[in-house]
């Protein structure tokens, strides 16, 4: 019974983990929860690790510059069109979450800058662990 109780817990667990999604991998992000049009010649790409570990189940709210621009869930991806230039993209708790989701409305932003060129091309990854959280990062897959 004992090793039973912890095969299942193994399961369980292993259910919880955050894997790493590549942007080509990821469902994108239904056009209604994109709070924003960007314009422009450059592109961020931001990716959210998919998973229960840290925030699974809740959306995080994607901010450009301090202005939200999408609301994201596990294992989704949204691309920005954007002019070249130096900006900030911030994750924080979804400012329309209800129940146990709007716990988060206040948690602390958590923030990345990036300067990006003309034509060029940037990925982020949204990813979580128990020590820090979520936290928002560049990425090279």
């Amino acid at each position: 019974m004992k090793k039973l109780l912890i095969a299942l817990a193994l399961v369980v667990l292993s259910g919880c983990t955050n894997s790493a999604v590549t942007a080509e991998n990821a469902k994108p992000v239904p056009s209604d929860r994109i709070l924003q049009n960007g314009t422009g010649s450059s592109l961020i790409t931001v990716t959210r690790d998919s998973g229960w570990l840290v925030g699974g189940g809740c959306f995080v709210e994607l901010t450009v510059n301090g202005k939200p621009y999408a609301r994201m869930d596990t294992g989704e991806t949204v691309s920005i069109k954007i002019p070249p230039g130096r900006y900030v993209l911030g994750i924080s708790g979804d400012s329309q979450g209800k129940g146990l989701c709007g716990v988060n409305n206040g948690q602390p932003i958590k923030e990345s800058s990036t300067d990006i060129k003309e034509h060029e091309t940037q990925k982020f990854r949204i990813i979580g662990d128990f020590n820090s959280g979520l936290d928002i990062r560049p990425t090279a897959i």
